[in-house]
């Protein structure tokens, strides 16, 4: 019988996922600014901490701290062997 297919691993881990969050929050600043420019300040700090808390979360996951650090066919392509 063929093995049970293993489940991928999809890199939604906390960090992934904070990081996300904030550089998305980052691209819709301007717009937001742009259509209430009296709390530019207040919007300008939420965006500001939603990236200090997600460079300062650490990488938590099965794959970490790289996804193929640790499989023996990972190899780097170089000239010489």
């Amino acid at each position: 019988m063929a093995e049970a297919k293993k489940k991928y691993h999809q890199g939604h881990d906390i960090k992934s996922l904070l990081l996300n969050l904030a550089t998305t929050l980052l691209f819709i600043l301007p717009v937001v600014i742009y259509f209430d420019q009296e709390n530019a300040k207040q919007y300008m700090m939420i965006v500001a901490g939603a990236l200090v808390v997600a460079f300062l979360t650490p990488p938590f996951g099965p794959y970490r701290p790289h996804p193929y650090s640790d499989w023996p066919g990972n190899k780097p392509f170089t000239l010489r062997e």
